[in-house]
C-alpha cells in the first residue's frame, strides 16, 4: 500500500471522527424534542380524508420541550393528577370524544387522532378556544395542541369543534391521557379543564409518534429507504452513506 494511499485513509478517518464527534449531540438534541402536528375546523365543516391530509401536511410543526413524565408511574390505568372543573359558570364542556386514526405498522398504537369537543354556554354566543395535553400512563401533563378561536352557541350540537392531531416525534408508545383547557378567546383567561375523570373516552389512548409507527414490530427495522448518490466525493462519500443509519441509530437509542 503506497503512502498517498494511507495518509487518504487516516485523513478520511478523522474526517469521519469529527463529523461524528460534531454531529452527536445535535442528534441527541434533536431525538430529545418532541414536535407535532395540529389542525382545527368545525365539525359541521364536514371535511373528507382527503382535505384534512392537506392541511396537516401544510401545518406548521411545533417544536416543544421533551416529554414531561414521571418514569416510577408505569401502570396505564393510573390517572394523571389534576384540577378537575367541568364548567365555568356560564360555559361547560357538555361532551368530548376521540378517534384514532392511523398506526401504520399495525402495532395497536396510533401516531394521528383527534379529539372532538362540545362547549354550551347560557348566553347566545361566546368565543373560546381550547388548549390540549397529553399524561403519559399517570406522569405530568405535556401541552401538545392548541384549537382556533371559535364560536359556540347556547346548547346547540351544531358548533362541535375538532383538534386533529398528527405525533411527529418525542413521545413513544404508551397509553396516554388527554386533558382539554378551555379558554376564554377574547380575554385570554382560562375557564375550566375536562379529562379523564369526566370523560373515559380521554383515557387510556394507545399512541406513539409517527417516528415509532414507521417502524416493524417484531425488532424495530425501519422500513427500507433507497439513497442515491451521484458522482465520486471520496471519503467524505461514505460518511455521507452512514450518516442516515447513524442518525435513526442515534435517535433509537436516546428515546
Amino acid at each position: 500500500m503506497s503512502l498517498k494511499t494511507i495518509t487518504q485513509l487516516i485523513t478520511g478517518l478523522a474526517i469521519f471522527t469529527l463529523l461524528v464527534m460534531a454531529s452527536t449531540p445535535l442528534i441527541a438534541e434533536e431525538a430529545d424534542k418532541r414536535s407535532s402536528k395540529t389542525i382545527s375546523f368545525a365539525q359541521s365543516d364536514e371535511l373528507d380524508k382527503t382535505t384534512k391530509d392537506e392541511l396537516l401536511k401544510q401545518a406548521d410543526t411545533e417544536v416543544m420541550a421533551p416529554l414531561n413524565k414521571d418514569d416510577t408511574k408505569t401502570v396505564s390505568n393510573i390517572k394523571a393528577s389534576h384540577t378537575s372543573s367541568g364548567s365555568y359558570s356560564d360555559i361547560t364542556i357538555y361532551d368530548a370524544a376521540t378517534d384514532l386514526i392511523s398506526d401504520i405498522n399495525y402495532d395497536g398504537f396510533y401516531h394521528r387522532f383527534s379529539v372532538a369537543i362540545d362547549v354550551d354556554t347560557i348566553y347566545d354566543t361566546s368565543y373560546v378556544y381550547a388548549r390540549l395535553h397529553l399524561s403519559l400512563e399517570g406522569g405530568p401533563w405535556n401541552h401538545y395542541a392548541t384549537s382556533q378561536n371559535y364560536h359556540i352557541y347556547g346548547d346547540s350540537q351544531t358548533d362541535i369543534f375538532v383538534i386533529e392531531t398528527e405525533l411527529a416525534d418525542g413521545f413513544p408508545p404508551g397509553y396516554y391521557d388527554i386533558k382539554i383547557d378551555l379558554y376564554d378567546a377574547d380575554t385570554g383567561q382560562w375557564l375550566l379543564n375536562y379529562g379523564p375523570y369526566e370523560d373515559t373516552s380521554l383515557s387510556n389512548l394507545p399512541l406513539e409518534d409517527s417516528y415509532y409507527d414507521d417502524f416493524y414490530d417484531d425488532g424495530g427495522f425501519p422500513i427500507e429507504t433507497e439513497i442515491v448518490v451521484a458522482g465520486h466525493a471520496g471519503s467524505l462519500g461514505w460518511w455521507l452513506l452512514m450518516l442516515p443509519a447513524l442518525i435513526v441509530s442515534n435517535r433509537r437509542f436516546n428515546k
